[in-house]
């Protein structure tokens, strides 16, 4: 039988610690997904579902409407003022909200932020040129 010294004894309790927090830590991360799963089941629904759901159909409502209600007399800049916002909003909640990862999700964070640039040109023209 092997003896240790106090030096190996030191760091096979460290190993023994760390690897009864590491096993600590999964079993929590396991129950919140089974807790996650049950609620699912039961018809729970989470607050961030919740948000990125409610707030997509928020976005939609008012783009539609404004569309459909206020469809632009005249094609002055004013006019664009709106649909442009909207629609940067929108293309952001999207990116950032229901896409996570792969390719999906740099092609929409490209276009927001490519939305982001044109409304941020475009607001900088509208007030540069005096059509404000």
């Amino acid at each position: 039988m092997k003896t240790f010294t106090d030096t190996q004894k030191e760091q096979l309790q460290g190993k023994i610690q760390d690897e009864q927090e590491r096993q600590r830590v999964l079993r929590e991360s396991l129950q919140i997904e089974k807790d996650k799963e049950s609620k699912r089941r039961r018809g729970i629904v989470s607050t961030a579902f919740s948000y990125k759901y409610v707030m997509l159909g928020f976005l939609l409502f008012v783009f539609i409407g404004y569309i459909i209600v206020l469809p632009p007399q005249s094609y002055n800049y004013h006019s664009y003022l709106a649909p442009i916002t909207l629609l940067m909003v929108l293309f952001n909640h999207i990116a950032w909200h229901f896409t996570k990862r792969g390719w999906p999700s740099r092609v929409m964070k490209t276009i927001a932020w490519m939305w982001i640039v044109f409304v941020c040109a475009y607001l900088f023209w509208f007030f540069k040129t005096g059509a404000a």
